[in-house]
């Protein structure tokens, strides 16, 4: 796709999310109350402000709302007993009375995905900002709530995906960014695959762990609740031991009179049960008859009951009276609608005195609700519901309506022979509370680690780059650097040395004689050869620069035995200074030196050898003049020419 349909793309699917938010936004059943979809159109806004050239507008619509996000993404990463969540609650009903903490922040991924998306508008298209990266991540948070792969109760503790109204609209603004960062990923390809890659490797692997995480803490609070439900239900059945041991001495303790109880004794002996077990609802003494002789305790409700024959105001019970009254043996009903209008259990106990006369039945009506109740000392009845059923059928109830269902817990307790079914139900709120903050924390962990080591390896991958083009110039600039470091030695080399015959030029010799200044003896001859321009003219010029540099081998050869050295004065002179040498070594040099001269045998056209003419001095002592050693030496040569040639003269320097 061009660039220039890039930016018209973008508006297109910016416009379709803006639609999209619209149309759930004016739903009854959406409406703009869904955090996550309030969050997108803002974001939304601000990439249409953004592609309008409106760049401060978009900064500040992203950063209002990444805050906002980040805001509700605390309360999900932030501990129990940092900020606890009945205070997240709380500021929410703050905020606005009647509304939740659901009510203000989005679901956890939702939260994350608009974060990360909302980073990416912030940093634009600079990938050194991690722009990419910020996008692939929030893609990723996005493919997640497609399907998250947890427990339906875990998505009812904490909310993960946003709603399919609100995922739409995110996609389209994912797109539309996407879009956008074609640009960079093209021209810096080379740059981000590779980090960009490993950085979305890891973010997938958090995540992963994260559900993981989230696994074991579903199993380990379930193992809680359940043990929490085993605890209760044993609680609840050591009670109805209890009571039932208690009730078993209340009538053995009538064995020990010897006449039947009156109102008061029978008040006096009840009073310490019903204190102790407050779940009766009273404690009854029921004549052969089936009548109401005795009740405790006597308040108005019971009063009304003295007299009344139960086996024809309480049907339901009438087995449990019949085997009671009639058979002398101890019953229980079922479950029965009690006469205080409520569910209940009634014991009948046959009671006797001390002679063996029977006077009735001892009847503890048991309250089903009161003896539920009894477990607020235990658990929260606030953030947990407890029912006690039989089969299907609620026989009592405490704590809020809000329990959830998905993760009941249930037990058996067993009452007389019947057996009843405890369900305990955490609210909410309860839930959240429990709820482990570690896997949100190791995904939001994850999820930075993920983005810091983009920016690591982008860096690394950028200054490798910078590193390969900087060695590759250094290289160029080394190979640039020797070779005019090899063209400045041969230009050092050339100014100081005769390009002919490679021996020291005139400047050389100059240098060497000024380094020389303080040695005695110090000895100069100048050799001139002999009718040296008819070899030029008769075997030509290359023949002489042939001879040049063969004098020059020979030359250099007897110098340098003697420690000294050969130079080329110009021509067809050349120089031989010798430090350290008198006049008498240098004659001796120079003899040694017209032999080698001899030896070589060098000829002119005709056949007659080369020669060469030698004019000496020496310095014994005194300063150094340079002009004056030169010219002495000069006059020494030119007496050698005068004399005939081919011969060697010395000369004294002046005092």
């Amino acid at each position: 796709m061009s660039r220039r349909l890039l930016t018209p793309v973008s508006l297109l699917l910016c416009c379709s999310a803006l639609v999209t938010i619209v149309a759930a936004g004016l739903s009854q059943d959406i409406g703009f109350r869904d955090p996550s979809l309030v969050a997108t159109l803002a974001l939304t806004l601000a990439k249409l402000a953004w592609l309008c050239h409106w760049p401060r507008l978009a900064r500040s619509m992203a950063s209002v709302t990444v805050a906002c996000l980040t805001l509700g993404l605390l309360s999900y990463l932030l501990p129990e007993y940092w900020v606890a969540t009945a205070r997240w609650r709380a500021i929410a009903a703050w905020l606005q009375p009647g509304t939740g903490l659901e009510d203000w922040r989005a679901p956890l991924l939702a939260t994350l995905c608009l974060i990360l998306l909302g980073g990416a508008q912030l940093t634009g298209r600079r990938a050194s900002l991690g722009s990419p990266m910020l996008l692939g991540l929030a893609v990723l948070m996005w493919l997640a709530q497609l399907d998250v792969g947890i427990m339906p109760a875990t998505r009812w503790v904490i909310d993960y995906t946003a709603a399919p109204a609100a995922l739409v609209p995110m996609g389209c603004l994912l797109a539309a960014h996407a879009l956008r960062l074609t640009i960079t990923f093209i021209a810096e390809r080379q740059l981000l695959v590779r980090p960009l890659s490993m950085a979305l490797l890891l973010g997938g692997l958090a995540l992963a762990f994260s559900q993981h995480l989230q696994f074991l803490e579903d199993r380990r609070l379930h193992s809680v609740l359940k043990e929490e439900n085993d605890r209760l239900a044993d609680n609840l059945s050591g009670e109805v031991l209890d009571h039932l041991r208690a009730m078993r001495r209340f009538v053995n303790g009538w064995r020990l009179l010897d006449s039947p109880p009156d109102a008061a004794s029978w008040a006096v002996m009840a009073e310490p049960l019903y204190r102790d077990f407050g779940y009766f609802v009273n404690i009854a003494l029921v004549k052969p008859d089936s009548r109401i002789r005795y009740v405790y305790p006597m308040d108005a409700a019971n009063q009304r009951l003295l007299g009344i024959k139960i086996s024809e105001n309480q049907p339901a019970g009438r087995p449990a009276q019949q085997r009671a009254l009639i058979d002398h043996q101890e019953a229980i009903t079922d479950v029965i609608p009690l006469l205080q209008g409520q569910y209940g259990i009634i014991y009948y106990l046959p009671t006797q005195i001390a002679t063996g006369r029977f006077i009735g039945a001892s009847a503890m009506v048991l309250s089903l609700q009161a003896l539920t109740d009894t477990l607020t000392e235990t658990v929260d009845a606030q953030r947990t519901r407890l029912e006690l059923r039989q089969a299907s059928k609620p026989l009592a109830i405490l704590g809020p309506g809000d329990g959830n269902r998905a993760w009941a817990n249930t037990a058996q307790i067993h009452i007389g022979d019947h057996p009843l079914t405890l369900t305990t139900l955490p609210s909410r709120l309860r839930l959240l509370e429990y709820h482990a903050r570690l896997p949100a924390v190791g995904l939001a962990t994850g999820l930075g680690l993920s983005y810091l080591l983009f920016l690591v390896l982008f860096s690394h991958r950028h200054l490798a780059i910078q590193h390969r083009l900087l060695h590759g110039s250094h290289a160029q600039l080394r190979r640039e650097i020797k070779a005019r470091s090899r063209l400045q030695k041969e230009v050092e080399w050339l100014a100081r040395h005769d390009e002919l015959t490679n021996l020291a030029n005139r400047r050389m010799l100059m240098e060497t004689l000024k380094a020389q200044h303080d040695t005695r003896p110090l000895c100069v001859m100048i050799c001139d050869l002999d009718h040296f321009k008819r070899i030029n003219d008769s075997l030509g010029h290359p023949a002489g620069d042939e001879y040049l540099k063969r004098l020059g081998e020979l030359g250099e050869a007897v110098a340098s035995r003697a420690g000294g050295l050969f130079a080329r004065y110009g021509g067809e002179e050349f120089i031989v200074l010798l430090p350290g040498c008198d006049t008498a070594r240098g004659l001796q040099v120079a003899d040694e030196l017209k032999t080698s001269l001899q030896s070589a045998n060098l000829q002119h056209h005709d056949g007659e050898a080369l020669t060469m003419s030698i004019g000496l001095t020496a310095l014994e002592q005194g300063p150094l003049d340079i002009a004056t050693l030169m010219q002495v030496a000069d006059e020494a040569l030119y007496q050698a020419k005068e004399q005939g040639r081919n011969r060697i003269v010395s000369a004294t320097m002046p005092v």
